[in-house]
């Protein structure tokens, strides 16, 4: 006598069955693969409808990945002046002391001064307030005595 085993995908309960059959899987026919198959399914590696959906699933990531202009830093870059106080993309604060149609040189202490591309400029950000949070009314009550 031998335990199966049983999984009930619908019910996903375990079952332990006691069987005395001796289970075999035997092939009825020889097969032979070298040659094709007759009135089976077509094989053609991808169907014609998985190609055209590999192809508009392409055609969806390019324009989701292609670079977006950025006015507003064309506006800004395009009104560079000198002695204007700009920071690069990597965090170094400076002065503008020379433009040019690629780069700008920009002086980042007495007597030093770095040539930048001009894509890596930005304008020096300002301080944003802080908000403070809400007191709750037991901080209120407390404040108050």
């Amino acid at each position: 006598m031998s335990k199966i085993l049983s999984l009930n995908p619908y019910s996903g309960v375990i079952e332990i069955q006691e069987s005395q059959e001796i289970m075999t899987f035997v092939q009825s026919q020889d097969v032979n693969l070298s040659e094709p198959v007759e009135g089976g399914a077509q094989s053609g590696g991808f169907g014609g409808g998985m190609m055209i959906w590999m192809i508009l699933l392409l055609v969806m990531m390019m324009f989701m990945m292609r670079p977006r202009r950025d006015k507003e830093g064309e506006k800004f870059r395009n009104s560079l002046q000198r002695e204007q106080e700009v920071v690069t993309s990597s965090g170094i604060f400076g002065k503008i002391k020379d433009i040019d149609d690629v780069s700008v040189t920009i002086e980042v202490a007495q007597n030093i001064k770095i040539k930048v591309d001009k894509r890596y400029v930005n304008p020096v950000p300002t301080a944003q307030p802080v908000a403070q949070p809400k007191k709750s009314k037991k901080e209120k009550k407390e404040d108050k005595a």
